[in-house]
């Protein structure tokens, strides 16, 4: 069974996600082709029926582990942070985010959702390291990953198309105790 609790922080709370909480502002953002321009399933919005869908799947899933960013003040619903694919036996896991509501943009709440699900990655999870990836042209996504201490150690050439066009994708990582030491061989 899935240890799923909610993480408190300064300004945000991160809560597991239910069907419930697919609210008309969620699906809004998630229709919204600025909201979804750096997402995988760019594309296309998300009805209503198909995001509950996906909640009630990362629920179910031993490997995926999804929550709702709050504000706390309003107990407003401005995002969503994953911890997925898990990897039981080496102890790695990706981490992707969303911050839907725009109007939240660029006042350090990803920043402060990464920190707080890498804290909980590596303490609840026991986990080892975690892995985040993002096309060059998502500055503001790269730019919280770094500031939550994730350092950038891959590029990616031509890697996903964007726009039409094959863009370069950046890799982060994040290391429970910081990144491994190697000894020099005499």
């Amino acid at each position: 069974m899935k240890n799923l609790v909610k993480i408190t922080g300064k300004r945000i709370f991160l809560n597991p996600l239910n069907e419930e909480q697919v609210s008309s502002d969620y699906i809004r953002w998630m229709q919204d082709p600025q909201v979804l321009r750096y997402l995988t399933g760019r594309d296309k919005g998300y009805s209503r029926a198909e995001l509950k869908r996906y909640v009630a799947r990362m629920r179910k899933s031993p490997n995926d582990y999804l929550f709702g960013i709050f504000l706390k003040k309003k107990y407003q619903h401005i995002g969503n942070i994953k911890i997925g694919n898990v990897n039981a036996l080496h102890k790695f896991a990706d981490l992707g985010l969303i911050i839907g509501c725009k109007e939240e943009w660029g006042k350090g709440y990803a920043t402060e959702a990464i920190a707080l699900a890498t804290q909980y990655a590596f303490q609840a999870l026991r986990l080892n390291k975690l892995t985040a990836g993002m096309i060059v042209d998502n500055v503001g996504s790269y730019q919280a990953f770094i500031k939550a201490g994730y350092r950038k150690v891959g590029h990616l050439t031509r890697h996903v198309l964007f726009k039409g066009r094959y863009v370069d994708t950046v890799l982060v990582e994040k290391c429970a105790n910081g990144p491994l030491k190697f000894k020099k061989s005499v």
